[in-house]
Parts: C-alpha cells; sequence; structure tokens
C-alpha cells in the first residue's frame, strides 16, 4: 500500500509541477515583457524631455544603463540594417506620434514616428533563455515545497494508516491459534477501526464454530466408539481415514496410528481380497470371516466416490458386524432338525415295522402280538414326549408359555419326584439325600416340578450302582438356591460347554438305551433363563457332577 500510494502522490506532483510550471512562465513572460515596455517607454519619454538640453555622452550613459540602443532613421529611408523592421514600418503604417512594439530575431524593438523621421530603441531580449531559467527556478522550487509536504505527507500516512495496518496484518495470523487474543489499538480513522472490529468479530466466529466443530466431531467419536459394529474408513490407495474401538479389537490392532495402509492393521486374506474387489468393480461385497478368539463377523464393504475425500478420488467404507451368534443359531436349527429328523426316524421307523407285520397277519401268537403293540406303544410314547419337549422349548425361547404362578413348596416337590424315581433307585441301589429346606416359591408348578425331574432322573440315570444323589435347596437375602450333586460317571471336559445344547449326548450309545432323548438339560436351561436365574455346572469325569442353580428370590 505505501508503494501504491507513493507511486500516486509522484502522479500528482508531477501534474501539478507541470501545470504550476506553465502558469507561472506565462505570467512570468507577460510581466517581464510589460516590464522592458515600461522601461524602455520611460527611456524614451526622458529623452523627448531632455531632447536638445544634454550632451551625447550623457545620452549614451542613460542608453548603456538600460541595455539599450537607438537609431534615428528618416522616413523612407533604408539605411536601417534589419530589413523586416523597414518592412513592418511600411506595412502597418503607423500614425505621428504613435508607439509599436516589436519582437523579431530575439530583439525588441520600440517604435515612434514622428513628421519627418522615426526614432528606434531596441535591445537584445533572448525570451528563451529567461523562460528556461524561470521554469527551472520554479520547478526547483515547487520540488523542494513537494519534497517537503511529501515527508510530511510520509509520516502521516506511516502513523495514521501504514503502521495500523501493519499491527493488523500480524495480528491476523493468530486465528488460526485459539489461544491466541487479537489485541488492537484505538487507531485514529474510524474505518481502520471498524476493520479491527470485524477481525475480533470474525475470530469469535471463528471460535464458536470451532467449538461447534469440535462438539460435532466429538458426537460422531462418540457414536463411533459406542457401535457394536467396527468401523473403517479408506481411501483409494488403502489407507486407514478413520477407526473405531471395535474395528480395532476385531482386528487385534491396539495402536493409534491413522493414515496407514489396511496391511498394518490386518493380515486377513479374504478381507484384503475383497477390499481389492470393490475398488475394482465398485459393487458392494458382503461375506463372513472368522477371528482368533472363534467369533464370526459379517463385513460390509461398500465404495464412495465423493464426500470426505478430495475430488476425483474415492474412498471404501468397511462396516463389521458381530454375527456369532446369529450364525451359531442358524447352525444349531441346522443341527436341530437333523436331530430331530435322526430321533423321529428311529421310533417311525419301528412303529410302521410292527405295524406292517401286524396289518399282514404273518403267522404270530397273542403273546408277540401283545409284544408288538406294548413297542408300539412306547415308540409313540417316545415321539409324543420328544414333540412336547420340542414344544416346551420353543415356547420358552419365545416366551409365549403360559405360567400359572402360585405359591410351591420346593421340598414337596422334591419329595415327590423321589418317590417317583424309587424304582430306579432300588435298581442300581442309588441312595437319595434330600437337604431342601422348606423354601415357598411363587412359580408355575409345572416347570418347577419338570426342572428337578430331568435334573434328578438325569442324575440316577448317570449315575454308578451303590452310588447316591444329593439334592440341596435354601434360601439367602437374594436367590433361592438348588444344588443337584451326584457321585456318577461325571461329563468331560471337552463336553461340559455342550451339554445343555438340544439333542447333545454325552455318550450318545447309552444315553439311548436309557431312553434320552437330549433335550433335558436344554429345558432345565430355558427355564432358568425364564426365571432370570442362572446355571452352571461342575464336574470332574469319573468321581460325579454337580448341577448349582441361583433363581432371584422375588417376593
Amino acid at each position: 500500500m505505501r508503494k501504491f500510494v507513493i507511486k500516486v502522490y509522484i502522479v500528482i506532483t508531477l501534474l501539478i509541477l507541470m501545470l504550476a510550471t506553465i502558469i507561472l512562465i506565462s505570467f512570468n513572460v507577460n510581466d517581464l515583457i510589460k516590464s522592458e515596455k515600461e522601461n524602455i517607454s520611460n527611456v524614451l519619454n526622458t529623452l523627448e524631455n531632455l531632447y536638445g538640453n544634454v550632451d551625447e555622452k550623457y545620452l549614451q550613459n542613460i542608453l548603456r544603463e538600460f541595455d539599450l540602443k537607438i537609431e534615428n532613421i528618416y522616413k523612407n529611408s533604408e539605411n536601417i540594417k534589419d530589413k523586416n523592421i523597414i518592412s513592418y514600418i511600411k506595412n502597418n503604417q503607423i500614425e505621428n506620434y504613435g508607439i509599436k512594439f516589436l519582437y523579431k530575431n530575439k530583439i525588441l524593438y520600440y517604435i515612434k514616428q514622428y513628421d519627418k523621421n522615426i526614432i528606434i530603441i531596441y535591445k537584445t531580449f533572448n525570451m528563451y533563455e529567461i523562460l528556461i531559467r524561470d521554469a527551472i527556478i520554479c520547478l526547483l522550487g515547487i520540488s523542494i515545497v513537494s519534497f517537503i509536504i511529501y515527508i510530511i505527507l510520509k509520516n502521516y500516512l506511516n502513523k495514521n494508516i501504514i503502521l495500523p495496518l501493519q499491527q493488523i496484518s500480524k495480528e491476523i495470523p493468530k486465528l488460526k491459534n485459539k489461544n491466541d487474543r487479537i489485541a488492537f489499538k484505538d487507531y485514529k480513522f474510524e474505518e481502520i477501526n471498524a476493520i479491527c472490529k470485524e477481525v475480533i468479530k470474525i475470530q469469535n466466529d471463528l471460535e464458536n464454530m470451532g467449538d461447534m466443530l469440535k462438539i460435532e466431531q466429538n458426537k460422531i467419536d462418540y457414536i463411533l466408539d459406542n457401535m457394536t459394529e467396527g468401523f473403517v474408513l479408506l481411501d483409494k490407495n488403502k489407507n486407514v481415514f478413520a477407526i473405531n474401538k471395535m474395528a480395532k479389537k476385531i482386528l487385534n490392532y491396539n495402536k493409534n496410528n491413522l493414515g496407514e495402509n489396511i496391511l498394518y492393521y490386518t493380515q486377513n486374506i479374504k478381507l484384503l481380497e475383497n477390499i481389492d474387489k470393490v475398488l475394482s468393480t465398485n459393487q458392494r461385497n458382503i461375506f463372513d470371516i472368522k477371528t482368533e478368539d472363534n467369533k464370526t463377523y459379517c463385513i460390509h464393504i461398500s465404495k464412495i466416490q465423493k464426500g470426505i475425500f478430495k475430488k476425483g478420488s474415492g474412498g471404501i467404507i468397511m462396516l463389521m458386524i458381530d454375527v456369532t451368534a446369529e450364525r451359531e443359531s442358524e447352525k444349531l436349527k441346522q443341527e436341530f432338525f437333523s436331530n430331530v429328523s435322526h430321533e423321529l426316524k428311529t421310533p417311525i421307523t419301528s412303529i410302521q415295522g410292527y405295524a406292517e407285520l401286524l396289518y399282514n397277519d404273518f403267522a404270530i401268537d397273542k403273546e408277540q402280538e401283545k409284544e408288538f403293540l406294548k413297542i408300539i406303544q412306547k415308540e409313540s410314547s417316545n415321539i409324543t414326549n420328544l414333540i412336547n419337549n420340542i414344544l416346551t422349548i420353543s415356547k420358552l425361547e419365545n416366551k409365549e408359555i403360559e405360567i400359572n404362578k402360585s405359591d410351591i413348596k420346593i421340598k414337596t416337590i422334591v419329595e415327590e419326584i423321589i418317590n417317583s424315581t424309587k424304582p430306579m433307585c432300588l435298581e442300581r441301589n442309588i441312595q437319595i439325600i434330600n437337604k431342601c429346606e422348606d423354601i415357598v416359591m411363587v412359580a408355575d408348578y409345572k416347570k418347577i416340578h419338570q426342572l428337578f425331574n430331568n435334573l434328578i432322573v438325569n442324575a440316577i440315570k448317570y449315575n454308578k450302582d451303590n452310588g447316591y444323589v444329593e439334592i440341596n435347596c435354601f434360601k439367602d437375602e437374594k436367590n433361592i438356591n438348588i444344588i443337584i450333586k451326584d457321585c456318577g460317571i461325571g461329563i468331560p471336559l471337552v463336553d461340559r460347554n455342550r451339554i445343555f445344547e438340544r439333542f447333545y449326548r454325552v455318550e450318545k450309545g447309552r444315553s439311548k438305551s436309557l431312553g434320552g432323548t437330549g433335550l433335558g438339560l436344554s429345558i432345565v436351561k430355558h427355564i432358568v433363563k425364564y426365571y432370570n436365574g442362572k446355571i452352571k455346572v461342575k464336574s470332574t469325569e469319573g468321581f460325579g457332577s454337580e448341577f448349582i442353580i441361583k433363581i432371584p428370590n422375588i417376593k
């Protein structure tokens, strides 16, 4: 700005110099010619007054003093040296006693005509030298004055405009840093103060905008970090642009670096291949991967063309959803249908075979016929029990079962089951120890009876000859505790986590011989879950098992 002001000042000064010089020289020339004319007129008047009364020497002194020369010629004479003057006199008839001035060839002539003669007074008068001299003097004077004005103006501009603007320009970079506050002085010009106010307003607006952006960024970070799904954003070069906590957990990556290639985060071949596939085909891709902790994640990869990335470049959004439960559920459903088909196939085949024998009236006696009918009845009963158990589990899972709650005595239920299982116990000499306290529980009688019956019957079936089953029930401040312990064959470690699955049997051959369907413990688990309880098992193979149940004590 300073250079611009100086340029403008110089241009204006030059224009002023030119105009001032022309005007001053014009007035000076007119004044100079007028002064010379007056001098010559005064000298001529003096000579006329003194004519005939002074000597020639005195006359010459006067002329010399004013640098004048004089000629006296008669009319129609041509003895004057400058022929132009004669021509001027002839062409311009001068009246008697008339005066004419003429400037020719750097000589100023004064011509006065009398009756018989013409007096010409003249002097050398170089107007151009005078003009140049006066012009130089004028320019020099105006230049000095202009320089003084320039110094004053420069100091004034520096103090009141340039310096304030420099101070403002030094403060403006502080807008980049939120912690630096801009401070301005009170300047002379209101226009500059208005600029300062606008800059401070901009800083306040930027701070507010920054706070809002920070709040929005915190919201986004909070949402991403609290997502149960993994989220990864990559650019077209497969560099990680954003990643949340869950994605780091899934990829087993514990650093906070961003901008690194996806290879630094995972070496899963299937994942990397599908990322390349999406980048090359621009098509969405969905697939499953399995992690080291034996979890299954469904990966959704989509390409984005615009948005947060630079123009002309794209990126990838990767969403990682935990589908372990869904995949396990699908697997269990497949196993369930497979197991149901298998469990129903044997009794149905048996019923069909014996029915055909009876229908075709083979040569059988009455005892064999009764035996066949007894087997058909038994297998039909097994099918009915199997179907009822499946329906019970389904209703418990879907919360569709009708519960008739009432006050029931747990000890009474246990005693009923002990009485009903006496034949089984006597056959193998198994002792049942009932340590249940008198506990009243608000629940459905049939379901609690089914829970105890399944556990006690299993404890007897999978026990050793001459063994025992101990049943212990007691109540504390929070829970009703049920513990059923036996000294039977125990549960192998590899099977312990699966015994509550439907149709799962530890020893399939022995379970079939004992009439088990593999649904008893699954029903127990669902009944306990229905009452918001918890069940766990402790077992040592060859030394027995212990089932521990805790059901919240709801009054």
